[in-house]
């Protein structure tokens, strides 16, 4: 396994990966990120509505 150093090497391999990664995903007949569907809330909001739960104040929308 080769050391990766430096800004550049390291966003230059970040690229390549992302960009294999998109292939076999392609490759694979699997749905690609940007046609995924959008959540109704996002992780964050559901975080905070699991931890009023948890602390018995469940009743509030986030």
């Amino acid at each position: 396994m080769k050391l990766i150093q430096g800004k550049y090497n390291a966003n230059r391999t970040h690229y390549e990966v992302g960009k294999k990664v998109r292939q076999t995903v392609e490759e694979l007949g699997r749905t690609m990120p940007e046609d995924l569907s959008t959540p109704e809330k996002s992780i964050k909001q559901i975080e905070k509505m699991e931890e009023k739960k948890r602390l018995g104040n469940g009743d509030v929308d986030v």
